[in-house]
């Protein structure tokens, strides 16, 4: 299996803006309840996909356009967990704070109580016409 240098996980995901604005295709109707709460899982298998693809100092950006905590940082943490237990492979995350400072004055970010643990969230913002948006970079170490 050739491994590359970087992956971008962009998960397929509750998408918080859209569903607010649109009933078409919505996630949260009730005759999707199983897809929306078989999310998290397939996330997470998504994201041990990329960390087996990734080579060792390699990096892969995880990404969703969620507000939920079991979508963003659950799932870095179960992808993780499964990625050590099943496959032996392990990563660490990188905190990416400092890179989004630089966009403080356009994006609201997440902080304090909700700020997630692992990456950097977007919250939506009417003034910038962005969000919500997740994102958290892990490198390879083994």
């Amino acid at each position: 299996m050739k491994k590359h240098k970087q992956v971008l996980v962009d998960v397929p995901c509750t998408t918080d803006r859209h569903t607010v604005n649109e009933d078409e295709n919505n996630i949260f109707r009730p005759d999707r309840i199983r897809e929306r709460l078989r999310l998290p899982e397939l996330q997470a298998q998504l994201l041990v996909a990329a960390l087996r693809l990734v080579r060792v100092g390699g990096a892969v950006v995880y990404s969703t356009c969620s507000l939920s905590p079991v979508q963003n940082d659950g799932v870095v943490h179960m992808g993780l967990k499964m990625a050590f237990e099943d496959h032996n492979v392990v990563a660490t995350v990188k905190d990416l704070s400092g890179c989004f400072t630089r966009f403080s004055s356009t994006l609201q970010l997440a902080s304090g109580e909700c700020a997630p643990k692992y990456g950097q969230l977007v919250l939506p913002s009417l003034s910038a016409n962005f969000g919500p948006a997740y994102v958290a970079r892990l490198v390879r170490v083994k």
